[in-house]
């Protein structure tokens, strides 16, 4: 994924359906990057509450 295309990311927590989620996949990608280019990136995406998401039926699981 393009870091351009990271508008959503989550630190994700190895739960099942969790684990390997699109989104818990640009948190990946974004860690990879120098902290310049990360913070800028990070502060304008939004984070998803692993747990939130959990318990409302993992709405934001995107599948590899």
């Amino acid at each position: 994924m393009s870091e351009n295309g990271i508008i959503h990311y989550c630190l994700g927590n190895g739960a099942l359906k969790c684990d390997g989620c699109g989104q818990e996949k640009n948190w990946q990608t974004l860690n990879q990057m120098p902290d310049t280019l990360r913070k800028s990136l990070q502060a304008q995406a939004q984070r998803i509450d692993d747990t939130d998401c959990i318990l409302s039926g993992r709405p934001w699981y995107v599948g590899a």
